[in-house]
């Protein structure tokens, strides 16, 4: 299981989480609502620490930068046009 879910959006969806998991928990609304946003907290929890959605990996979609390899790294690097003052 490959991580498709970027640091930033990690943060995001924790940061909601947190508020659909307290608006569940609390019940300010009425039960049926309370439920539907506990359930939507825990699945936004788990997404969010694990860095894994499977929604993602169905679409074919990814947020996450995997770091470069040295090779890929230094390939950035010497590839393209030299400075102009040099």
């Amino acid at each position: 299981m490959r991580k498709n879910v970027g640091t930033a959006e990690r943060i995001f969806r924790f940061t909601f989480a947190i508020a659909f998991l307290s608006m569940g928990v609390f019940k300010l609304f009425s039960p049926a609502w309370s439920t539907f946003f506990t359930i939507l907290g825990l699945e936004v929890l788990v997404v969010s620490l694990i860095g894994y959605s499977p929604l993602y990996a169905l679409l074919g979609f990814s947020t996450h930068n995997p770091r470069l390899t040295v090779k890929e790294e230094a390939e950035m690097w010497t590839v393209g046009k030299p400075d102009s003052e040099k």
